[in-house]
């Protein structure tokens, strides 16, 4: 399409009608053949809309008003909505949001597998559908008075917006974190900013908090410790901070995490509990931000793989162990690939924790170890976990897992187009899919988490 066809321009102010939804937050209209993209509408509805940008393929638009209301919109909860970037599915309906993603997830699965795809399951919801982000961050901005407020960045942007709610957010995790920020703010320290505070410390806070009650406070600035921060040390544990560590950032204004965390205060590694099985955490660890739905994840993994006392079970991409152990409780054996060294020192303790010792670490590339395990240097599993990250599996580990045969995979996904474009390769490689199960890890999004169950046919 050339520019001269494309039928609208810059601030024009337009109602288009909305004919479903994308990926992420937008909803999707057309004039004849052009796209445009407008977030905070419902399929059905008519909308009038300012246009923020056209460009050959497509344009964005911005909500002026719903002319027409679809019959699944409901009141936003939250009086960010839309100006961050966090929620943006907080118009739907619940149960709306939650057969969409079904739909959309049952779309990619049959464009994979065709004939061969099974009905994917509805999702499992979660309850409530609002305060499961136990993982809070806030990123620190300098106000006209000099004080330090919290802020999300808005949708697609780096600009940030000032917050003083979250509902998403599980409600102990952000009283901590706006604790924090008071906090800060006794000290004589304001919020970095490159353009116009590009000698001020502070950057961000993150907050994590676990089902045992305990919390991790991370303090990021622009060097690796806060000057006078022991100042504050004994309020935020006041507030509920079980261990507090400063993280040293100078990079860029999009990263959030520098190289280095140091612990201030408490614990090195702060206690989770899934089930039966207890997890540390450092604090830059990944762990799933919801853990109501992890222990959903963890439940449908061991149901679907069942090792026994002989099976040999292998976890690729186990971050701190959150299959791994839970599958190590009844197999023979379990090994856990991680690339990172220090996520596998936390997996290492968490296993001393629960006194497994039939499990083996390895850290490095996922394909390296799985040659190891064909070439007879680890255990040759039976089972095998994956959990990749959103970019999904490498061409190379598919070829290994085609080499070494395993009884049955369980693939746990956070994309959709990278499960449809794996499940497919699988396929091929002589894997079935039998069924597949969504988990909403982020209700009031689009995102989706699902697992995938697949045995071997060939």
């Amino acid at each position: 399409m050339s520019t001269r066809t494309i039928p609208v321009a810059r601030d024009d102010r337009l109602e288009v009608d909305i004919e479903g939804l994308g990926d992420g937050p937008d909803g999707i209209a057309r004039i004849g053949n052009y796209v445009i993209l407008v977030p905070g509408v419902l399929p059905g509805e008519r909308a009038y809309v300012r246009i923020t940008s056209a460009a050959r393929k497509f344009g964005r638009g911005e909500l002026l008003a719903v002319r027409k209301a679809a019959p699944e919109r409901v009141a936003a909860r939250c009086p960010h909505f839309l100006a961050c970037g966090g929620c943006h599915r907080q118009h739907q309906d619940y149960g709306a949001q939650l057969q969409d993603k079904q739909q959309r997830l049952q779309r990619a699965i049959t464009w994979a597998l065709g004939d061969e795809a099974p009905k994917v399951a509805p999702p499992i919801p979660a309850e409530p559908p609002f305060g499961q982000r136990h993982k809070v961050v806030v990123h620190l901005r300098n106000t006209r008075d000099e004080r330090l407020e919290a802020c999300f960045h808005r949708l697609r942007s780096p600009e940030l917006v000032a917050v003083r709610e979250c509902p998403a957010s599980q409600p102990r995790a952000w009283a901590i974190a706006m604790a924090a920020v008071a906090l800060l703010h006794e000290l004589p320290h304001g919020a970095w900013d490159p353009d116009f505070a590009p000698n001020d410390l502070l950057r961000s806070v993150l907050v994590r908090t676990t089902m045992t009650g305990q919390a991790h406070v991370v303090l990021v600035a622009r060097q690796p410790m806060i000057p006078g921060l022991e100042r504050v040390l004994d309020d935020l544990h006041e507030a509920g901070a079980t261990t507090i560590s400063c993280n040293g950032n100078d990079g860029e204004f999009s990263r959030l995490l520098g190289p280095q965390t140091t612990i201030v205060s408490g614990p090195p590694r702060i206690e989770e509990r899934l089930l039966e099985t207890h997890y540390l955490l450092s604090p830059d660890t990944f762990f799933q931000t919801s853990p109501e739905g992890a222990e959903h994840l963890v439940r449908l993994v061991t149901e679907w793989l069942a090792p026994t006392s002989q099976d040999d079970v292998a976890d690729l991409y186990c971050g701190g162990g959150l299959l791994t152990l839970p599958l190590a409780r009844t197999a023979r054996s379990a090994l856990g690939i991680e690339l990172r060294t220090a996520t596998i020192s936390d997996a290492e303790a968490s296993a001393r924790r629960n006194g497994l010792r039939n499990v083996q670490w390895r850290s490095g590339h996922v394909e390296s170890w799985l040659r190891a395990c064909r070439h007879g240097q680890l255990p040759r599993p039976h089972l095998v976990a994956i959990d990749p990250p959103r970019t999904g599996l490498e061409p190379v580990v598919i070829d290994e897992l085609c080499l070494l045969r395993p009884r049955r995979i369980a693939y746990v996904s956070c994309e959709p187009r990278a499960l449809q474009r794996d499940l497919q390769a699988l396929a091929t490689a002589g894997f079935r899919t039998r069924s597949v199960q969504p988990i909403d890890m982020f209700p009031q999004t689009a995102h989706i988490e699902a697992v995938a169950m697949l045995e071997r046919s060939t």
